[in-house]
């Protein structure tokens, strides 16, 4: 209750001092995100304004995270590819009723195709590793990883609160999205949906950095591999966009200890924006050779991440339209893939009987894992 009370005073002061609204530029999108309307900046804009109409029922929307998070898991049936029987009995932001499963819960970046008027004052850069995007839920003593599609990917033991059954805080429930890298067995932060019951996908960037900041201090068993924890867990540096501090994080290189892991790009993300469920305007990304471009010329950048940029770059734009084209590709493959062996094992149960149930139900959850997996290697910030 004590930390509850907290948590609301500070909410609280963070609208007493929110900045007024920047003026929206007359940028015409061109090239990223075909068929949504105004610019990124305009669309920035009138998030934040629909923001600010929802704080009065805050507290009420919090509880959805964890709604979802108690159907789910409750669920002992569920498997990643079947839908959950879950009617959420209020509405939140970005996790809809119609969300009966973790996918799309994951708030996913758009490509940054522009310089925001107020990126000096009000966005955060994120160095991000190259590494597999997941939804972390601890909760009741074990901690499941689930891809953002929201197929499962492995669970274990983690010091975060509810993530074993060793301690004090076993029942309670945490969700957390972060960057995983099998190589190092590493968890890298980036946000939180949910800290120790508390859900917090209607507080702001800026607070939310600082409440999973300074409450992943309190479990030391975190950084360390034992009999509670088994992953490191590592918070990612998030710092202002000024050209000061964009510098001195380009300026380093490689950006992770011996390039394990190697940098994959950038996330931007606004501090006011409140954590919603797929794309949205309010973060950004970007990979570090398109900087000058898009940012400008003043940033001082090590001549390691310009030597990354492809041979044949020509300019964000082309890159842009080259890698959505592959991406689709990819994925009309993998579905048309996983429809052609669900066609196949259903053939199968009608000529077999009962004897290939559990085949089809083998093959087609491998089916699943497979597209997911081969869409997790090709995308960036879609993933981002």
């Amino acid at each position: 209750m004590e930390d509850f009370d907290i948590l609301e005073k500070a909410l609280k002061n963070l609208e007493a001092t929110e900045a007024s609204e920047e003026k929206a530029s007359n940028f015409e999108s061109l090239y990223k995100n075909w068929g949504k309307s105004g610019s990124q900046e305009e669309r920035r804009k009138q998030l934040l304004e629909n923001q600010k109409g929802q704080r009065k029922n805050k507290i009420d929307n919090f509880r959805g995270i964890l709604d979802l998070v108690n159907a789910v898991e409750e669920n002992k049936l569920f498997k990643p590819y079947k839908k959950v029987p879950y009617r959420p009995n209020i509405y939140v932001s970005g996790f809809h009723k119609t969300c009966l499963t973790y996918s799309n819960v994951l708030m996913l970046s758009e490509w940054m195709i522009e310089k925001p008027n107020d990126f000096a004052t009000n966005w955060y850069v994120l160095p991000c590793p190259k590494g597999i995007r997941l939804l972390v839920v601890a909760n009741h003593g074990t901690t499941k990883f689930y891809t953002k599609r929201g197929q499962f990917k492995f669970e274990c033991n983690t010091g975060l609160p509810g993530g074993n059954p060793y301690n004090y805080y076993r029942r309670n429930c945490c969700v957390l999205d972060c960057f995983y890298n099998e190589k190092n067995n590493t968890v890298y932060l980036i946000d939180m949906l949910a800290w120790n019951n508390q859900p917090m996908t209607d507080g702001e960037t800026e607070f939310r950095q600082y409440w999973m900041k300074t409450q992943l201090e309190d479990f030391p068993d975190t950084k360390t591999i034992n009999k509670k924890n088994k992953v490191i867990i590592k918070l990612l540096p998030m710092m202002p966009c000024t050209t000061h501090f964009l510098s001195f994080l380009l300026s380093t290189y490689p950006q992770f200890e011996d390039n394990n892991p190697p940098l994959d790009g950038l996330l931007f993300y606004h501090k006011r924006a409140h954590y919603v469920a797929g794309e949205t305007p309010l973060v950004g990304w970007l990979y570090p050779y398109m900087i000058p471009e898009v940012l400008g010329e003043d940033i001082t950048m090590h001549p390691g991440y310009m030597s990354e940029k492809p041979d044949d770059y020509v300019n964000q734009a082309e890159f842009i339209k080259q890698f959505e084209e592959k991406l689709s590709k990819k994925y009309r493959r993998s579905t048309q893939t996983n429809e052609m062996e669900i066609e196949s094992n259903n053939e199968m149960e009608s000529s077999g009987g009962s004897q290939v149930n559990g085949t089809k139900e083998i093959k087609n959850q491998e089916s699943f894992e497979t597209q997911d997996i081969e869409l997790d290697i090709e995308e960036k910030s879609d993933d981002k």
